[in-house]
């Protein structure tokens, strides 16, 4: 029989502070920095959804990269059309060295095509010039913002929300 081999934290890897030092050493720092809120300069609002918050895509991307050592966005399948939508399904994937394991999310992102002015919301002979080449890498964005926020505060998960625990 096999013997189970129990892995050591990966702390050389762990992201570094400003001053070169870890930005955590264990599973309690970890979840506490992920359960801080965002600064609010971070947070945007969306003026075409009742004002909602959110993180723009950017901010996200470089929180990822904070406090993971390594982090990848794979895409599930095609980009979809459902109704007159754009819809794009992604897992993001980040390593924690902790615990040295990937660790997935999955996310939904879903973005109206533009038509132009007066046009039936199913027309797509109307479609703008450019509609596509903008609205398919938003809806890549919005599912990846979506996937970050299964991570924690730190990813916006409580931005609109009025319940909470704390």
């Amino acid at each position: 029989m096999g013997q189970i081999a129990i892995l050591e934290p990966s702390t050389e890897i762990i992201p570094l502070d400003k001053d070169g030092n870890p930005k955590y050493n264990s599973l309690s720092e970890f979840k506490k920095i992920l359960n801080t809120n965002p600064r609010k300069e971070w947070i945007a609002i969306n003026k075409f959804s009742d004002n909602a918050k959110y993180l723009p895509i950017r901010i996200v991307e470089e929180l990822l990269s904070e406090m993971f050592p390594f982090w990848q966005v794979e895409q599930i399948g095609e980009p979809k059309i459902l109704g007159n939508s754009v819809v794009i399904s992604v897992q993001l994937r980040v390593f924690n060295p902790l615990i040295n394991q990937w660790l997935s999310y999955a996310g939904v992102g879903a973005v109206p095509i533009e038509l132009e002015k007066g046009a039936e919301p199913t027309d797509f002979t109307k479609l703008k010039p450019k509609a596509l080449h903008k609205n398919v890498p938003a809806a890549l964005s919005f599912a990846v913002n979506n996937a970050a926020k299964k991570i924690g505060r730190l990813f916006g998960s409580h931005l609109n929300s009025k319940e909470s625990m704390y």
